[in-house]
């Protein structure tokens, strides 16, 4: 009742209106507001929240895809935005998008139309040339002449546009360097070799010829180089979002599509131009590094000569070169020939007192590291050894944590593939029991043993193998049990090739205290029943009596299931299948 009293109070003093109502009366109002929750208080303004997607087209891309090319066109370069930035109103942006996303299905959708840039703005060109690109991607023709036409009208026009920018700065481009570097990008997709769709060749020859030529664009590299703003980007990703580096990667393209080709040596020289440059954010190193594979490919002589200067030497590297060099290493699988040309450099990288300057940010594995992988593939492989200048540097040099690492990534790559050749196994287990005896008389690098649960769940290596292994390097790194391994049922697989080494090496994982719970867990649910059933029923007495006791202690310690499950697989209720699967 004093409920219905006070919201019936509300009602009425809300109806006089809170600016007429006494300082008093308006406390009164606002607190049976606060008590019961009433949502329309004249006292204070209504809380809402309004939400939108954008930005937006004023038709869809159905009704676009009905328009013949001239009528697309003369929609698009009549239609005005009215916006006042209150909603989400159609914008030019919005309707660019629609039509980048129908070129890159049907990119006939503009096929023979002409003149395009003095009658579309240029985020309708920045659009169509986006949409092209895609649809090259995924193996569409385009119109090679209007295509051919447009890029080169792009790439000729100053950077100002005549049209009246309509909207805010994402509503419509404001001039035509975001056009400009559509067109680069789109450059750089039609010179690659080895994809689905290829130019003809007069048309191929025209486009080289842009990219040679008109391409070369100093606003560019001003715009590019004298950018301060922290992006946040590492080189390599500058160099696939700034027009200058994208271009710089499409006369490399272009060089490696045909050395045979006329545009060949004239794409050579403006590589070496624009390598020339005192690039200070390092985008065409990242490229340099990428694509090396393929400048090696195409001519192995002249690449071979660039090398000391594009990476660097065993005397030492620069900035520039250590990103040539990281990126290098980052994206190319191992490979002998790569390796020898940059031994020099990655011995320079070794030997340096700082950190050095990192190209690709986003690969899983840092420098350093990576040349130990590098290192690693090239002894297990036969083409080095462990004398090698590089395989010396690395496990001399580098800290114990990173040797591990990259021994571990090697074996996690085993895991991984579907086969490893025998000999390339045992050279991988002699290296590992190289830097076992190395451990031994090193106690401090024990963590370079942290990833040797890799070897157990690669299932490439016997059993007889890696059980005395894995309880050596558990008893010589407690660290090891650490780490966040599901290897239980690997160990509970081994108790019946050897129940002795099987136990000690549970025992040993599971006795240490520095044990993640998700691991104990895992070891305790997959391999403790197992394990302590091949060891209570194995003809060593001394064993039995050993497990026994454990299981007990293990009992008192508040495993109250654990004998249960134990004489369960001595019954033969639980067997091996029923673990592994």
């Amino acid at each position: 009742m004093a409920e219905h009293k006070a919201r019936w109070l509300h009602r009425w003093l809300s109806s006089i209106g809170a600016d007429a109502l006494p300082d008093q009366l308006r406390h009164e109002l606002k607190a049976l507001d606060e008590r019961f929750g009433v949502m329309d208080s004249p006292l204070e303004p209504t809380k809402r929240m309004t939400t939108w997607s954008g930005p937006n087209s004023p038709i869809t891309i159905d009704e676009m895809s009905v328009m013949s090319p001239t009528e697309l066109a003369v929609h698009l370069e009549s239609w005005h935005s009215t916006a006042q930035r209150v909603g989400p109103e159609p914008s030019h942006e919005g309707q660019g998008r629609e039509l980048t996303t129908l070129l890159t299905s049907n990119p006939q959708a503009i096929a023979g139309l002409e003149n395009l840039v003095d009658r579309l703005r240029p985020t309708y060109l920045r659009a169509i040339l986006r949409g092209w690109e895609a649809a090259l991607k995924a193996g569409l023709d385009l119109d090679w002449d209007t295509a051919v036409e447009l890029v080169g009208d792009v790439l000729a026009h100053d950077d100002e546009s005549a049209f009246p920018h309509e909207g805010d700065e994402f509503d419509d481009d404001v001039d035509f360097r975001g056009a400009k570097q559509a067109a680069v990008g789109l450059l750089e997709e039609v010179v690659k070799d080895g994809g689905g769709v290829t130019a003809p060749e007069g048309a191929m020859a025209r486009f080289a010829d842009l990219l040679i030529a008109s391409a070369d664009d100093e606003k560019a590299w001003s715009d590019y180089s004298s950018e301060t703003r922290e992006s946040g980007m590492d080189p390599l990703t500058l160099s696939l979002n700034w027009q200058w580096p994208m271009r710089v990667r499409g006369l490399v393209h272009l060089m490696t599509r045909d050395r045979e080709a006329t545009w060949y040596e004239r794409a050579r020289a403006a590589l070496e131009r624009e390598l020339a440059r005192d690039d200070m954010r390092g985008a065409s190193r990242a490229v340099l590094g990428e694509m090396l594979g393929r400048l090696l490919n195409i001519d192995k002589s002249w690449a071979e000569q660039n090398i000391p200067r594009w990476f660097g030497t065993a005397a030492g590297t620069t900035t520039d070169q250590q990103i040539a060099l990281s990126t290098a290493i980052a994206v190319h699988h191992y490979h002998q020939m790569l390796y020898a040309l940059l031994s020099g450099p990655m011995l320079a990288v070794l030997a340096a007192d700082e950190p050095i300057a990192v190209g690709w940010n986003s690969h899983q594995s840092a420098p350093v590291q990576r040349i130990g992988e590098w290192v690693i593939e090239a002894i297990i492989r036969g083409d080095k050894d462990i004398d090698d200048l590089v395989a010396r540097a690395f496990f001399s040099t580098v800290s114990a944590k990173e040797r591990g690492e990259a021994i571990a990534h090697i074996a996690w790559t085993f895991m991984h593939a579907e086969r490893v050749d025998d000999d390339i196994r045992d050279r991988f287990g002699a290296l590992w029991d190289e830097r076992v005896d190395h451990v031994r008389n090193h106690p401090e690098d024990r963590e370079e043993l942290n990833g040797f649960f890799w070897f157990v769940r690669s299932k490439k290596f016997q059993t007889e193998w890696w059980l005395p292994r894995l309880k050596e390097a558990a008893a010589l790194d407690p660290h090891l049990a650490g780490k966040r391994y599901m290897i239980g049922k690997e160990i509970a697989s081994a108790a019946d090739v050897d129940p002795r080494t099987a136990f000690d090496v549970l025992t040993l994982l599971l006795d240490s205290h520095e044990g993640p719970a998700m691991a104990v867990h895992e070891l305790t649910r997959n391999a403790l029943p197992m394990v302590l059933a091949r060891a209570i029923d194995s003809s060593d007495e001394a064993l039995s009596a050993e497990a026994t006791q454990y299981m007990n202690q293990l009992g008192e310690q508040g495993h109250l299931g654990l004998e249960g499950e134990v004489n369960a697989v001595l019954e033969g209720a639980i067997t091996q299948a029923d673990v592994e699967g």
